[in-house]
Protein backbone atom coordinates (compact mmCIF):
# COMPACT_ATOMS: atom_id res chain seq x y z
CA UNK A 1 0.00 0.00 0.00
CA UNK A 2 2.80 2.38 0.76
CA UNK A 3 4.51 1.50 -2.15
CA UNK A 4 1.43 2.43 -4.45
CA UNK A 5 0.91 6.23 -2.70
CA UNK A 6 4.87 6.69 -3.38
CA UNK A 7 4.37 5.71 -7.00
CA UNK A 8 1.23 7.87 -6.82
CA UNK A 9 3.46 10.52 -5.64
CA UNK A 10 5.94 10.55 -8.21
CA UNK A 11 3.99 10.17 -10.98
CA UNK A 12 2.20 13.31 -9.31
CA UNK A 13 5.49 15.14 -9.40
CA UNK A 14 6.48 14.56 -12.86
CA UNK A 15 3.23 15.41 -14.25
CA UNK A 16 3.63 18.35 -12.36
CA UNK A 17 7.04 19.52 -13.74
CA UNK A 18 6.22 18.71 -16.95
CA UNK A 19 3.52 21.16 -17.19
CA UNK A 20 5.76 23.91 -15.47
CA UNK A 21 8.16 22.81 -18.21
CA UNK A 22 5.46 23.74 -20.72
CA UNK A 23 4.60 26.54 -19.54
CA UNK A 24 7.88 27.95 -19.63
CA UNK A 25 7.81 26.61 -23.44
CA UNK A 26 4.94 28.67 -24.14
CA UNK A 27 6.17 31.96 -21.90
CA UNK A 28 9.68 31.94 -23.05
CA UNK A 29 9.65 30.72 -26.58
CA UNK A 30 5.79 30.68 -28.15
CA UNK A 31 3.97 33.96 -27.10
CA UNK A 32 6.99 35.91 -28.66
CA UNK A 33 6.88 34.39 -31.63
CA UNK A 34 3.30 35.01 -31.70
CA UNK A 35 3.34 38.42 -30.89
CA UNK A 36 6.52 39.07 -33.71
CA UNK A 37 3.88 38.12 -35.90
CA UNK A 38 1.05 40.28 -34.92
CA UNK A 39 1.36 43.63 -36.67
CA UNK A 40 2.49 46.37 -34.46
CA UNK A 41 1.53 50.59 -34.93
CA UNK A 42 4.01 53.18 -33.58
CA UNK A 43 1.43 56.00 -32.02
CA UNK A 44 1.53 58.92 -33.75
CA UNK A 45 1.49 62.09 -31.75
CA UNK A 46 -1.83 64.03 -32.24
CA UNK A 47 -1.41 66.44 -28.96
CA UNK A 48 -2.44 70.20 -30.44
CA UNK A 49 -4.14 69.03 -33.34
CA UNK A 50 -8.11 69.26 -34.29
CA UNK A 51 -9.52 66.66 -32.94
CA UNK A 52 -10.86 65.78 -36.77
CA UNK A 53 -7.58 65.90 -37.99
CA UNK A 54 -6.39 63.76 -34.81
CA UNK A 55 -8.84 60.97 -35.29
CA UNK A 56 -8.09 60.38 -39.12
CA UNK A 57 -4.26 60.22 -38.15
CA UNK A 58 -5.00 57.80 -35.98
CA UNK A 59 -7.48 55.72 -37.55
CA UNK A 60 -5.44 55.87 -40.73
CA UNK A 61 -2.75 54.38 -38.22
CA UNK A 62 -4.99 51.37 -37.86
CA UNK A 63 -5.88 52.95 -34.11
CA UNK A 64 -9.30 52.73 -32.40
CA UNK A 65 -10.54 55.65 -31.34
CA UNK A 66 -12.76 56.45 -28.59
CA UNK A 67 -15.33 58.89 -27.78
CA UNK A 68 -12.84 61.89 -27.03
CA UNK A 69 -13.07 63.91 -23.33
CA UNK A 70 -13.60 67.35 -23.28
CA UNK A 71 -12.35 69.66 -20.45
CA UNK A 72 -12.10 73.48 -20.33
CA UNK A 73 -8.64 75.06 -20.88
CA UNK A 74 -7.56 78.73 -21.00
CA UNK A 75 -4.55 78.03 -23.20
CA UNK A 76 -5.36 75.26 -25.52
CA UNK A 77 -7.91 76.33 -28.18
CA UNK A 78 -11.62 75.23 -28.75
CA UNK A 79 -11.58 71.39 -30.23
CA UNK A 80 -7.75 70.66 -29.78
CA UNK A 81 -6.34 67.85 -28.44
CA UNK A 82 -4.69 68.15 -24.84
CA UNK A 83 -3.14 64.87 -24.43
CA UNK A 84 -3.62 61.31 -25.54
CA UNK A 85 -3.04 57.80 -24.41
CA UNK A 86 -1.33 55.82 -24.66
CA UNK A 87 1.54 58.44 -25.21
CA UNK A 88 3.22 59.55 -29.07
CA UNK A 89 5.67 56.79 -30.04
CA UNK A 90 4.22 54.22 -27.77
CA UNK A 91 4.41 50.71 -29.62
CA UNK A 92 1.26 49.22 -29.49
CA UNK A 93 -0.87 46.28 -31.11
CA UNK A 94 -3.01 47.68 -34.06
CA UNK A 95 -6.91 48.27 -33.22
CA UNK A 96 -5.88 49.47 -30.04
CA UNK A 97 -7.86 51.74 -28.30
CA UNK A 98 -6.53 55.25 -28.05
CA UNK A 99 -8.23 57.61 -25.55
CA UNK A 100 -8.12 61.92 -26.13
CA UNK A 101 -8.58 65.15 -24.27
CA UNK A 102 -9.82 67.86 -26.10
CA UNK A 103 -9.94 71.75 -24.94
CA UNK A 104 -13.34 72.91 -24.90
CA UNK A 105 -12.31 76.40 -24.85
CA UNK A 106 -11.86 78.70 -21.40
CA UNK A 107 -14.77 78.38 -19.16
CA UNK A 108 -16.84 81.45 -19.64
CA UNK A 109 -19.54 82.90 -17.47
CA UNK A 110 -22.80 84.29 -18.98
CA UNK A 111 -22.85 87.98 -17.34
CA UNK A 112 -25.99 88.60 -15.55
CA UNK A 113 -27.63 91.69 -15.43
CA UNK A 114 -27.47 94.12 -11.87
CA UNK A 115 -29.80 97.16 -13.15
CA UNK A 116 -31.33 98.15 -10.03
CA UNK A 117 -29.49 96.28 -7.50
CA UNK A 118 -27.77 97.41 -5.03
CA UNK A 119 -24.16 97.73 -4.40
CA UNK A 120 -23.94 94.54 -1.42
CA UNK A 121 -26.20 92.39 -3.79
CA UNK A 122 -24.83 92.78 -6.92
CA UNK A 123 -21.41 92.04 -5.42
CA UNK A 124 -23.10 88.39 -3.74
CA UNK A 125 -24.60 87.92 -7.93
CA UNK A 126 -21.44 88.45 -9.21
CA UNK A 127 -19.50 86.17 -6.92
CA UNK A 128 -21.80 83.12 -7.04
CA UNK A 129 -21.36 83.07 -10.89
CA UNK A 130 -17.78 83.58 -10.27
CA UNK A 131 -17.37 87.27 -11.77
CA UNK A 132 -15.79 90.15 -9.67
CA UNK A 133 -17.30 93.42 -8.71
CA UNK A 134 -14.97 95.74 -9.98
CA UNK A 135 -15.04 99.86 -10.22
CA UNK A 136 -17.68 101.54 -8.29
CA UNK A 137 -18.96 105.17 -9.39
CA UNK A 138 -21.87 107.46 -8.76
CA UNK A 139 -24.00 109.46 -10.88
CA UNK A 140 -26.94 111.57 -10.78
CA UNK A 141 -29.77 109.66 -12.69
CA UNK A 142 -33.80 110.63 -13.27
CA UNK A 143 -34.89 107.08 -13.51
CA UNK A 144 -33.28 104.72 -11.03
CA UNK A 145 -33.21 105.39 -7.42
CA UNK A 146 -30.48 106.35 -5.83
CA UNK A 147 -27.61 104.06 -4.59
CA UNK A 148 -28.91 101.67 -7.24
CA UNK A 149 -27.32 100.45 -9.72
CA UNK A 150 -27.89 102.48 -13.67
CA UNK A 151 -25.10 100.97 -15.39
CA UNK A 152 -22.83 98.26 -15.72
CA UNK A 153 -19.35 98.13 -18.08
CA UNK A 154 -20.36 94.33 -19.82
CA UNK A 155 -23.65 93.63 -21.13
CA UNK A 156 -26.09 91.30 -19.53
CA UNK A 157 -25.69 88.66 -21.70
CA UNK A 158 -22.50 88.73 -22.87
CA UNK A 159 -20.02 85.50 -22.16
CA UNK A 160 -16.84 86.86 -20.67
CA UNK A 161 -14.47 84.36 -19.11
CA UNK A 162 -14.05 83.01 -15.03
CA UNK A 163 -13.07 85.87 -12.40
CA UNK A 164 -13.88 88.40 -15.29
CA UNK A 165 -14.53 92.07 -13.45
CA UNK A 166 -17.79 94.36 -14.05
CA UNK A 167 -17.59 98.25 -13.01
CA UNK A 168 -21.04 99.31 -12.30
CA UNK A 169 -22.57 103.03 -11.98
CA UNK A 170 -24.25 103.91 -9.34
CA UNK A 171 -27.36 106.31 -8.91
CA UNK A 172 -27.12 109.41 -6.95
CA UNK A 173 -30.45 110.13 -7.84
CA UNK A 174 -31.85 112.89 -9.37
CA UNK A 175 -28.56 115.63 -9.30
CA UNK A 176 -27.92 114.44 -5.98
CA UNK A 177 -24.60 114.15 -3.95
CA UNK A 178 -23.85 112.42 -0.79
CA UNK A 179 -22.96 115.35 2.68
CA UNK A 180 -19.03 114.46 3.47
CA UNK A 181 -18.67 114.33 7.47
CA UNK A 182 -17.59 117.67 8.51
CA UNK A 183 -17.20 116.64 12.38
CA UNK A 184 -14.44 118.03 13.69
CA UNK A 185 -13.58 120.40 10.90
CA UNK A 186 -13.31 124.12 11.25
CA UNK A 187 -15.85 126.83 10.33
CA UNK A 188 -13.11 127.69 7.33
CA UNK A 189 -12.57 123.73 6.75
CA UNK A 190 -16.29 123.25 6.72
CA UNK A 191 -17.47 126.19 4.05
CA UNK A 192 -14.50 124.49 1.65
CA UNK A 193 -15.37 121.12 1.93
CA UNK A 194 -19.50 121.94 1.30
CA UNK A 195 -18.27 124.05 -1.64
CA UNK A 196 -16.02 121.50 -3.36
CA UNK A 197 -19.06 118.94 -3.03
CA UNK A 198 -21.76 121.11 -4.57
CA UNK A 199 -23.46 121.78 -1.13
CA UNK A 200 -23.74 125.34 0.84
CA UNK A 201 -23.41 125.76 4.49
CA UNK A 202 -26.92 126.57 6.34
CA UNK A 203 -26.98 127.66 9.80
CA UNK A 204 -25.00 127.50 12.50
CA UNK A 205 -26.00 127.11 16.10
CA UNK A 206 -23.37 127.28 18.75
CA UNK A 207 -22.91 124.91 21.45
CA UNK A 208 -21.15 124.64 24.63
CA UNK A 209 -17.79 122.15 24.65
CA UNK A 210 -14.84 121.35 27.35
CA UNK A 211 -13.26 119.25 24.82
CA UNK A 212 -12.94 121.07 22.14
CA UNK A 213 -11.84 124.60 21.28
CA UNK A 214 -14.23 127.31 19.81
CA UNK A 215 -15.14 126.84 16.03
CA UNK A 216 -14.99 123.64 15.35
CA UNK A 217 -18.08 121.27 14.39
CA UNK A 218 -19.29 119.34 16.72
CA UNK A 219 -22.86 117.96 14.37
CA UNK A 220 -24.33 118.27 11.44
CA UNK A 221 -27.67 117.99 9.53
CA UNK A 222 -28.57 116.21 7.34
CA UNK A 223 -25.40 113.75 8.53
CA UNK A 224 -22.54 112.64 6.57
CA UNK A 225 -23.79 110.33 3.57
CA UNK A 226 -26.66 111.51 3.26
CA UNK A 227 -28.07 111.83 -0.69
CA UNK A 228 -29.38 114.89 -1.17
CA UNK A 229 -29.90 117.13 -3.67
CA UNK A 230 -26.79 119.20 -5.42
CA UNK A 231 -26.72 122.94 -3.68
CA UNK A 232 -28.78 121.72 -0.54
CA UNK A 233 -28.21 123.48 2.59
CA UNK A 234 -26.00 122.17 5.48
CA UNK A 235 -26.67 123.02 9.40
CA UNK A 236 -23.94 122.84 11.94
CA UNK A 237 -23.32 122.79 15.59
CA UNK A 238 -19.85 124.35 16.65
CA UNK A 239 -18.44 124.69 20.02
CA UNK A 240 -18.96 128.16 21.36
Amino acid sequence: MNWTWRKIGVIGGVALAALLLIGLIVDQMLLPWTVSFTDTITVPSVVGKNVATATRMLQDAGLAVMEPREQNSATAARGAVMSQLPYADATVKKGRRIYLTVSKGMRTIRVPSLYGMSVRDARLVLLRVGLVLGDVTYEPHNEVSIDRIAAQGIPSGAEIPADGIINVVVSRGNNSVRIPSLVGLSLDEARNVLLSAGLSLGSITEKESSAFDPGIILSQTPPADSAVALGSLVDIGVTR
